[in-house]
């Protein structure tokens, strides 16, 4: 009785180390938005902690930090990537991210991309990254990208927008952040937002999942609504390290 016991635990243990690899391989995309070192005040911040914890687990299980050119070349079908690879994103560029976030992904020479708010380049609002944060990122967090997330158009209907009037916000980000990749503030997004982010040449462009919020992504996927895994604190630990082992 206790030879089939073992012989069942046996089993049990090889079969869910084995299940991913029934699936086809897909990538989870993590964003991520503020940073505390305190608890919370809202479901967006997080304790700088809980992120060192999950960034700590990737490194222990040897994944690897994609860079958005990497993803470029997997969506365009000319890459591919180990099962345990995955992106790294923070939205908006709050300064936490820069105080808090980028010394842990420095000590795990890890890569990630931040989405930035280009409106806050002057400095205005001290909550977020300004022009001073973005030079000494680029000098001293080489694994550090900085994309767009728009320029003046983080409002919830904002991709209601014309357009015309999309057109001249890519325009003025571009100004400040030369970039082909693009996340949708709230992850909303609508035909016109698509055309033109075409029209601007961009590459990528990341949402949250639509109906199906946390899922990952292959080149399957439209390359202009990429699914990203919203990190906030709802997310538990627990839930992050059972969505790295499930294949979807």
């Amino acid at each position: 009785m206790k030879k089939r016991f073992i012989i069942m635990g046996l089993t049990i243990i090889i079969l869910l180390i084995v299940f991913p690899y029934f699936f086809p391989k897909k990538y989870a995309v993590l964003t991520y938005h503020d940073f505390t070192i305190k608890k919370p005040i809202n479901s967006m911040q997080k304790n700088i902690d809980e992120f060192k914890k999950e960034m700590d687990y990737l490194y222990r299980h040897n994944y690897k930090t994609l860079t958005l050119k990497e993803v470029e070349c997997y969506m365009n079908k000319k890459c591919n990537f180990p099962r345990k690879s995955i992106l790294i994103t923070f939205d908006d560029g709050w300064k936490n991210t820069y105080k808090l976030a980028l010394p842990i992904l420095k000590k795990y020479g890890f890569n990630a991309t931040i989405f930035y708010l280009g409106e806050f380049y002057d400095g205005h609002n001290p909550n977020f990254i300004s022009k001073d944060e973005i030079d000494s990122i680029k000098k001293n967090y080489p694994n550090i990208e900085i994309a767009s997330h728009t320029y003046k158009n983080h409002v919830e209907d904002g991709y209601l927008k014309s357009k015309e009037d999309l057109d001249i916000d890519f325009k003025t980000m571009n100004n400040i952040i030369e970039t082909k990749y693009f996340a949708y503030p709230y992850g909303k997004y609508s035909d016109n937002y698509i055309e033109t982010l075409k029209n601007n040449n961009y590459e990528l462009a990341f949402s949250f999942g639509g109906n199906i919020p946390h899922k990952k992504f292959n080149n399957k996927d439209n390359r202009y609504l990429i699914p990203r895994l919203n990190m906030s604190t709802t997310y538990p630990y627990w839930k992050f390290v059972l969505k790295m082992y499930l294949p979807f």
